[in-house]
């Protein structure tokens, strides 16, 4: 007879906002993420006897009984096993994530990140960064195709970061505080059809496209310029161009547009979608917290599924509404 001798353990990650540079930094330019702390996701594993199972609010069963959209974090669980020469056996896995599936908050890597942790924690081994990117990276794969990194890093850090593939990730520093409010429209984002759409238009209408691309990248180089300096309006400017080039580039809608414009007849300093597009979020950046408490109600007024107030500074302050 087998026994359950091994203790419960514990993986923890959180969401992420791309501040800015979606999209263009699949074309190797750079991106600013932030870490979204209000909204969080625990993988807890506990040790049983027989099959691996898989408890959450979206599936629950055995693992080889997980459905297509989730084969990315099955081939995931296993290689974790396989890396620690360990059976795919004798445990189940609960995941609890308050991140929306398919707004564009990073909810694939935060929960790829979380499963990573919790097992090498049941296991009582060491975890590497390397091996957790790598790890994660294969989920990633089932789930985006081609990820650019950007979630995987983003989730997985607590500071704001620089990211350009390929090069090390650095950390952007934040002069000023950032007053910012997300919403989510209620709709899932089509990550792969607005990536798709762009790389259509990458190869049909070259020299448009590209100009445009490397107009949010140069936009992400004087983002982070005005954070390290404090200047908020200038951002907010930025934040505005860059909403425009993305709607440009058809991964904006008539939804995601409308909450942009509500957000700036309310007072907000700029705004702009976050993520795949096509559906998902949007945020608002506000002068002040009494602002952003304006924007925010705006918002709920005209529709918004849901809404979120985070203060971002070096050491991340979220609060959730």
């Amino acid at each position: 007879m087998v026994k359950a001798t091994r203790k419960s353990a514990i993986g923890e990650a959180h969401s992420k906002l791309i501040l800015m540079g979606e999209h263009a930094v699949v074309y190797n330019e750079p991106a600013i993420a932030i870490p979204f702390n209000t909204l969080k996701v625990v993988a807890k594993v506990k040790p049983t006897v027989g099959k691996v199972r898989f408890v959450s609010n979206f599936f629950t069963g055995e693992l080889e009984a997980m459905p297509e959209r989730m084969y990315g974090l099955a081939e995931c669980i296993k290689a974790v096993c396989r890396q620690l020469n360990q059976p795919i056996a004798n445990f189940y896995i609960e995941l609890n994530s308050l991140i929306p599936i398919g707004r564009g908050l990073g909810s694939s890597a935060a929960i790829a990140v979380s499963l990573v942790r919790s097992l090498y924690n049941f296991f009582k081994k060491d975890l590497s960064r390397e091996v957790l990117m790598e790890l994660v990276d294969l989920a990633e794969k089932y789930a985006h195709g081609t990820p650019s990194g950007i979630d995987r890093e983003a989730t997985s850090q607590q500071s704001s970061i620089f990211y350009q593939m390929n090069q090390p990730t650095e950390q952007v520093s934040i002069a000023r505080s950032l007053h910012l409010v997300v919403a989510d429209t209620g709709r899932v984002g089509d990550t792969h059809a607005s990536v798709a759409s762009v790389k259509e238009q990458y190869q049909t209408l070259h020299a448009t496209t590209k100009e445009r691309i490397e107009r949010l990248g140069a936009l992400t180089i004087q983002a982070r310029q005005a954070l390290e300096t404090g200047e908020l309006i200038k951002l907010g400017k930025q934040l505005d161009q860059a909403q425009l080039e993305l709607k440009a580039l058809g991964v904006s809608d008539p939804g995601l547009d409308h909450y942009v414009d509500v957000s700036k007849k309310a007072g907000a300093l700029g705004a702009k979608l976050t993520g795949g597009g096509r559906g998902g979020c949007m945020f608002a950046l506000a002068g002040s917290f009494e602002q952003a408490n304006v924007i925010e109600a705006a918002l709920k007024d005209a529709g918004a599924l849901q809404t979120w107030y985070c203060q971002i500074a070096d050491e991340v302050m979220s609060y959730e509404s």
